[in-house]
């Protein structure tokens, strides 16, 4: 089950902090099988290089990379498109083939017809970030040599205190390294959260649906109601602070990666709209799905050089 701060974290600011529902088998002839379980690789940054690097594919052509890989949480997997809190990974912003959706991929495949059918997306409902090496190793599985790679975390992660910073951003260099190591010439995405704690449309949320601000009280700092259900704006700074705190270092390990690249606070910047979630107020509606897509394009393009 999802937890309650996950529910609704993520309406606000795209923040998954409980486990969401395991992941769906992938059916769509796009994009690949869910990757092998694996727990937290014990390599250090310098080793998953090392390692990447040592036993090339000699059949992979890594001067001309091609495709999309995407790894990550449900904000990758299609989640919240469909009646049932499943994986829909046709409907995904970044990988999905849904003409509604126009995608990431769809979008690049308009522009290099060589992309078509070089997709994985592995990314699993309830991914922390110590998923991302076993997920990037079943993605490059498939498209060994990808022109984009998309990353998208830290949400399952995300602590009030965020005293976990310092593991997430070594899980993230691991998955960078071994992602760079195997193929240098792809071009590596680190997206942020998308928005941040709005207290407008938290009392939005909660006109529209009053039995929200039980799943908006929580017992830390970070709580946006008290006890009593009086609004309780400390927490949305508090909140705040957490999210730049763990994107700040997610930012400072891609930068020492080659081809990495954060979407500069295009995805900060995102305002949130009850009409573009799902039912259950934590995943995109396709709608949203699409705007997504729409907003991190011009990034992508930027970043292939298009």
């Amino acid at each position: 089950m999802r937890s309650v701060r996950a529910l609704v974290t993520l309406a606000i600011a795209s923040v998954l902090v409980g486990a969401c529902a395991p992941a769906a088998t992938i059916s769509t002839a796009a994009v690949s099988a869910a990757p092998v379980p694996s727990s937290s690789p014990s390599t250090t940054t310098s080793q998953a290089f090392a390692t990447a690097t040592s036993s090339p594919n000699p059949s992979v052509d890594l001067a001309h990379p091609v495709g999309i890989i995407a790894i990550g949480h449900s904000g990758l997997t299609g989640e919240g498109t469909s009646t049932s809190a499943q994986a829909v990974y046709a409907n995904s912003w970044a990988t999905g083939t849904a003409p509604q959706v126009d995608s990431v991929y769809q979008r690049m495949v308009a522009a290099n017809p060589e992309t078509e059918g070089h997709v994985s997306n592995t990314a699993v409902g309830g991914a922390p970030a110590s998923a991302l090496f076993s997920q990037a190793r079943a993605a490059l599985q498939h498209v060994p040599a990808p022109a984009l790679a998309i990353i998208q975390t830290v949400d399952n992660d995300i602590q009030c205190d965020a005293a976990n910073v310092a593991d997430v951003g070594a899980s993230v260099a691991d998955a960078l390294a071994l992602i760079h190591g195997a193929s240098p010439n792809t071009k590596i995405l680190v997206v942020g959260q998308l928005g941040r704690p709005s207290v407008s449309f938290v009392k939005d949320l909660v006109s529209h649906d009053p039995s929200a601000k039980f799943g908006l009280t929580w017992n830390d700092d970070c709580t946006f109601f008290d006890t009593g259900g009086t609004l309780h704006e400390a927490g949305f700074e508090k909140l705040t602070k957490a999210i730049d705190a763990y994107e700040a270092e997610t930012a400072r390990v891609c930068a020492v990666v080659p081809n990495c690249a954060t979407d500069a606070g295009v995805r900060r910047a995102w305002v949130d709209k009850i009409e573009l979630f799902s039912a259950d107020y934590a995943h995109l509606n396709k709608r949203g799905q699409a705007a997504e897509a729409e907003l991190i394009w011009p990034v992508v393009e930027r970043l292939l050089g298009g």
